[in-house]
C-alpha cells in the first residue's frame, strides 16, 4: 500500500512539475511576444517621429526665412522713402504736382474683322 501511495505521490509531483513547466512556457512565450511587439511598435514610431521632425525642421526654416524677409520689409517701409515707394507702386498714389500715367499692354493677337462683326 505504501508503494502505491509513493507511486501516486511521485506521479503527482511529476504532473505538477510538468504543469509548472507548461505554465512557465506560456508565460515566457507571452513575454517574448510582448517584447517583439514592443520592438516593432517602437521601430515604426521612430520612423514616424523622424518624419515629423524633418517636416517640422523644414517648416521652421521656411518660417525663419519668411520672418527675415518681413523684418527687411519692415525696415524698408519704416523709412519715408519706403512708404513713398509703397504708395507709388502698390497703391498707385502720386505726390502733389505729379500726374500718374498707366500704360496698358495691347492684346497680343488681334481678331480679324469678320470675327468682330459676329
Amino acid at each position: 500500500m505504501t508503494k502505491i501511495v509513493n507511486i501516486k505521490s511521485q506521479q503527482r509531483k511529476v504532473y505538477r512539475r510538468k504543469l509548472s513547466y507548461v505554465v512557465l512556457t506560456v508565460v515566457l512565450s507571452l513575454c517574448l511576444m510582448q517584447f517583439l511587439y514592443s520592438i516593432a511598435y517602437n521601430f515604426t514610431r521612430f520612423i514616424v517621429l523622424n518624419g515629423q521632425i524633418d517636416r517640422l525642421e523644414k517648416l521652421y526654416q521656411a518660417s525663419n526665412e519668411r520672418n527675415n524677409d518681413l523684418r527687411a520689409q519692415l525696415k524698408v517701409y519704416s523709412s519715408y522713402k519706403g512708404i513713398e515707394e509703397l504708395a507709388r507702386n502698390n497703391l498707385k498714389m502720386v505726390g502733389k504736382d505729379e500726374v500718374l500715367v498707366l500704360i496698358r499692354n495691347a492684346p497680343s493677337e488681334l481678331k480679324p474683322n469678320n470675327e468682330l462683326r459676329n
